[in-house]
């Protein structure tokens, strides 16, 4: 949004002398407005839905219309309207109370100067975030159309790491005789050359640079043992963020191009059982909506539909009768949806619907009879009556709307939150509760203090001491994050972790710590200190290859040696992402640096994952030292834990250590550090007295 383009203004005021001072006020500051004064709670939704607006100005009430309330009905739309009360009074407090309401801002009345600094600020907020999304509207649509290109390319094309495929597109598959290109996962390209001709490719690679052009001829084997004669073309290239090699097959004369264009089969939008769209084409059209939505072109509902009991039902009649089922059930659900709307089997026993239009009311109202027309339906296979019901969950896609999906999630999310089943719910954003008057904040809000915090430093690190337990005076602490709302009030890792995934920004979030934590470490030392900390870091930093690197560049800066930091990961990620995990603790070790596990012990098979990492240190989670005081099967299972950790070399740690009496036992056991209030709070500092 430029300067001179007009600022679509929502106004709640219920003097209209008042609001047309706004908009010469506006007028007067150079810009020009499209404005509309609102006069109800319905008038404001409707309004949210004809177009995007750019900013609503409110006072307390107007119209029967409370600012709190419309501030409500705009986070139910999911409409990135920002919000700027004007205060009654010129009450200082009254500034607390409109940004308690979810106001990004409130301007004391009269005080029309500091009112235009705000609204230009938030102005040039609304155009950044606008612009966020439409670069990733245009980053998603090429990456769309360069896996359409991949795809529908009659070349043999694949992409390969460290010798292993990651993507091969449908006529590598078919050059090798196969029908999926999801056969070649876990295969090495050296499999598909010819016995004859491993050596030679072996010193292909070797030989291949930056600015090979060239190729190669070689025998290649196909699916069906038959030798193949081809060229081999390489190239570096980058596939989904990661370095790798293209690769391309070339037929020469020994196979007709012709019977290979044969062998490519076209992919079907349709599902087979059904006849309403699949899956893939579904999920499709569903990124295109997004762009539209991201864009303010459009709004939808995503509808997921899922038959309940399916797996009794199942059993009951037969997998070949529960596909009879199916089939007419889709042609029930089929039956009620219009085509401006669309409808596909997402899978297994669920449905989707997209749901042209954002008026909820409206989707709720089609789900609903559905939902009715489902359970009123009688089904006869195989001479017998089947009656179904289904939960059906929504979720609104909107211009805030996240990835596709998280947008799939959500609505997974709203129809499995509907316990008895036969059902319609919409996915409601999570509220998180902070401070001691217990305010709750919505989890856009909180992505949004989020990048605030990123990007003006004003995240939070505590301290926590990690003691030994037998006298060593090793200087260790845990790092701990805290998120600040505006008026200081602390949010936990639990509160806004998920929210910043949601948002993309975890590695934003790790880097930033660990480089405040060499910060703080390198004072300490250059003070004399010997403190060793412990960082905890996400899966995406686990998984990200760039990480490593950057790490060591940042520790050299810093003048650090590599053993002053210990990175920590949760149990669920390591048990989740185990490859990759497996080879971050690799090569975290080959720089000589330490890893522990966080919070472990609380998986089904804890132990196992020592079979395929390499962790120094083992955090036990919380609940093992909760839980000592009551039985002694408690402390057994703690020692045979402790005994099992110690014996394959992992130094074990154990937190939530809060009272003075379990103490005592963890020695018993011999467990080598504690960690909790016991000891110590969190601190702001890295000041502890280690000899006590």
């Amino acid at each position: 949004m430029s300067k001179s383009d007009p600022v679509k203004l929502l106004i709640l005021e219920k003097s209209q002398n008042r609001a047309e001072e706004l908009i010469v006020l506006l007028r007067t500051a150079g810009r020009a407005t499209r404005a509309h004064q609102i006069d109800s709670e319905a008038d404001l939704v409707e309004r949210l839905h004809e177009h995007p607006w750019d900013l609503l100005l409110a006072s307390s009430e107007a119209n029967d219309l409370t600012a709190e309330n419309a501030i409500k009905v705009i986070a139910s739309q999911e409409k990135d309207v920002p919000v700027i009360l004007i205060a009654d009074n010129r009450d200082h407090e009254s500034i607390v109370e409109g940004m308690k309401m979810g106001a990004l801002d409130v301007a004391l009345d009269d005080d029309d100067e500091r009112l235009i600094l705000i609204i230009e600020r938030e102005l040039k907020n609304l155009n950044v975030r606008r612009q966020r999304r439409r670069a990733e509207v245009d980053l998603r649509e090429t990456d769309r159309r360069n896996q359409l290109l991949l795809a529908s390319s009659n070349a043999a094309i694949a992409y390969v790491h460290e010798g292993m495929h990651i993507y091969t597109n449908t006529a590598y598959a078919a050059f090798f005789g196969y029908e999926d290109p999801d056969d070649f996962a876990g295969i090495p390209i050296i499999d598909l050359i010819a016995t004859e001709d491993q050596d030679k490719f072996k010193e292909y690679l070797k030989s291949f640079s930056d600015d090979d052009s060239e190729g190669e001829e070689f025998n290649c084997i196909n699916s069906e043992d038959e030798n193949i004669l081809c060229d081999l073309f390489l190239s570096p290239a980058t596939y989904d963020g990661e370095s790798c090699t293209q690769v391309i097959f070339r037929t020469r004369a020994l196979v007709d191009e012709s019977v290979l264009e044969d062998r490519i089969k076209e992919i079907s939008s349709q599902d087979i059982l059904t006849g309403l769209f699949n899956r893939q084409y579904f999920v499709d059209q569903l990124e295109i909506a997004m762009d539209y939505a991201s864009n303010g072109k459009q709004t939808y509902v995503l509808f997921y539909i899922s038959v309940d009991h399916f797996a009794r039902m199942k059993s009951e009649a037969g997998i070949s009768n529960a596909d009879l089922i199916l089939g007419q059930l889709a042609s029930v659900i089929g039956g009620m949806i219009d085509d401006q709307h669309l409808v596909a089997r997402f899978g297994g026993n669920v449905f989707s619907v997209l749901f042209e239009g954002g008026d909820k009311a409206k989707a709720t109202e089609l789900a609903e009879g559905i939902r009715e027309k489902v359970e009123g339906h009688l089904i006869e296979v195989s001479g017998k009556t089947y009656q179904l019901t289904v939960h059906i969950g929504l979720s609104l896609i909107s211009e805030n709307a996240p990835s596709t999906e998280e947008v799939i999630s959500r609505a997974h999310q709203a129809a499995e939150a509907i316990e008895e089943g036969n059902a319609v719910n919409f996915y409601q954003a999570e509220q998180v509760t902070v401070g001691e008057d217990s305010k709750t904040v919505a989890t856009e809000h909180i992505k949004d203090l989020i990048r605030t915090g990123l990007e003006n430093n004003t995240l939070k690190l505590a301290f926590q001491p990690i003691v030994s337990l037998h006298g060593e005076s090793n200087e260790q602490f845990e790092v701990l994050l805290r998120l600040l709302d505006e008026e200081e009030n602390e949010l936990y890792p639990g509160q806004f972790l998920g929210p910043a995934e949601d948002a993309g920004l975890l590695e934003k979030i790790d880097r930033w710590v660990i480089l405040q934590s060499i910060k703080f470490l390198s004072e300490q030392r250059e003070s004399g200190g010997k403190a060793r900390l412990f960082i905890n870091i996400t899966h995406k930093s686990i998984a990200d290859e760039s990480f490593l690197p950057w790490m060591g560049v940042a520790l050299k800066a810093a003048k650090l040696s590599s053993d002053a930091i210990v990175f920590q990961f949760h149990e669920n990620d390591a048990t989740s992402y185990i490859k990759q995990a497996a080879e971050f603790t690799a090569g975290l070790a080959e720089i000589h640096c330490k890893t522990s596990i966080n919070h472990f012990g609380c998986s089904l098979n804890p132990l196992n994952l020592l079979k395929h990492l390499t962790p120094d240190f083992v955090k036990l989670d919380a609940s093992f030292a909760e839980q000592l005081e009551e039985s002694e099967e408690k402390q057994q299972e703690l020692l045979e834990m402790v005994s099992s950790l110690q014996t394959s070399g992992v130094l074990t740690v154990i937190s939530g250590v809060e009272i003075p009496a379990i103490l005592p036992t963890l020695w018993k056991v011999r467990v080598d550090f504690i960690q909790g209030y016991c000891i110590s709070p969190p601190l702001d500092n890295l000041e502890y007295d280690f000899s006590d």
